[in-house]
């Protein structure tokens, strides 16, 4: 089987059961594993190169949902597509299993679910855990400031990543998924822990990051040096990574209560 895939969550799923060798086409944005970087790139993840992966004579090209217009080219071409849904980790898993079954690795798609169990196991009341703002863009650059954030509402992955270290999702609305909020917005959300997700804002450091947050001594996150910074890759890839943030996040929840 020769399987084409248009994103950094499925190349590293594919690779994750086993099926690195299969794979012959993925955009410029998957990086993880190291072997991906001696895979064909077929160009980024909206604007992929169709006429390239046709060359590639894939069995298989595996999207996600919103690929329509890929779909639908690839489908005149007589080219099989698998879509699959990567926007909350039930999704995710659900995943795995489609593309497990597709590809003839079922118990690996299996195993692979069960170790992101624990972000989908309810930690029951949620009457004293830290409300988290996870933020994953800034709306407009000034030094030493905030003016807006995108942040993570309660209809995306990050959601449940939240809730499984130990807290609670300060952005309890599920749409839109990345609403931008303004200071207004942000100081009424009141945020105990504000987490700055560096690898969705460019090249910002997580140094620079969290000291734009400084003149915002009103939120209870800043007043409390409450703000943190992930910089790693996984940290915006809802893949079999999630777990890296899953860590990542609980090891922040822990020091908050410390």
């Amino acid at each position: 089987m020769r399987i084409v895939s248009l994103a950094p969550s499925i190349t590293e799923t594919l690779f994750a059961m086993g099926l690195g060798e299969k794979v012959v086409g993925v955009t410029s944005f998957c990086h993880f594993p190291s072997a991906v970087n001696t895979i064909q790139k077929v160009g980024g993840y909206s604007d992929a190169n169709l006429e390239q992966i046709v060359t590639l004579k894939p069995d298989l090209v595996i999207l996600q949902w919103e690929h329509e217009k890929q779909r639908n080219f690839l489908d005149r071409y007589g080219i099989h597509t698998l879509s699959v849904d990567y926007s909350s980790v039930e999704a995710i898993c659900h995943s795995f299993i489609t593309i497990g079954k597709k590809c003839g690795v079922l118990q690996q798609a299996d195993s692979l679910a069960q170790q992101l169990a624990p972000l989908v196991q309810s930690l029951g009341s949620t009457s004293k855990r830290p409300k988290i703002m996870v933020c994953v863009g800034r709306g407009s650059a000034q030094a030493n400031s905030v003016q807006s954030v995108y942040a993570a509402s309660k209809g995306t992955f990050y959601n449940n990543v939240i809730e499984a270290a130990g807290g609670i999702n300060a952005l309890q609305d599920s749409l839109p998924h990345y609403p931008k909020l303004s200071q207004e917005g942000i100081i009424t959300l009141a945020p105990d822990i504000v987490i700055d997700i560096a690898s969705a804002m460019g090249e910002q450091t997580c140094a620079r990051l969290i000291a734009d947050w400084s003149s915002l001594t009103i939120l209870p996150a800043v007043s409390q040096k409450q703000v943190f910074c992930i910089d790693g890759d996984y940290a915006t890839i809802p893949g079999p990574r999630l777990i890296n943030l899953l860590q990542d996040i609980q090891e922040i929840v822990e020091r908050a209560n410390n």
